[in-house]
């Protein structure tokens, strides 16, 4: 698939099987006949199959903190704005 990211759709619809064996597969769970585990790992690696980070992440559903340092305002002006913008939002 030129240019295009080829999703677990793709594989399942290539393979003539669900989207949930082509998942069985990569994630090695679940019962599986061996040749069609084999066909489907066949076609992922034809199509170069890489599976989408963000979409993982997302799938997930956890929570990440991010942190951020900040020079210190008396030194340098520019930062009170970040730092007051810090302070209002951890107040909530």
């Amino acid at each position: 698939m030129s240019g295009k990211s080829v999703r677990i759709k793709d594989i399942a619809l290539k393979a003539g099987v669900s989207t949930g064996t082509v998942d069985r597969v990569i994630h090695n769970r679940g019962k599986v006949a061996e040749d069609v585990r084999e066909k489907v790992l066949k076609i992922i690696e034809e199509m170069n199959y890489e599976p989408n980070l963000i979409a993982r992440a997302l799938g997930a559903n956890k929570t990440y903190s991010l942190g951020a340092l900040i020079p210190d305002p008396a030194a340098d002006s520019y930062w009170l704005e970040p730092r007051a913008g810090w302070i209002r939002r951890k107040r909530r």
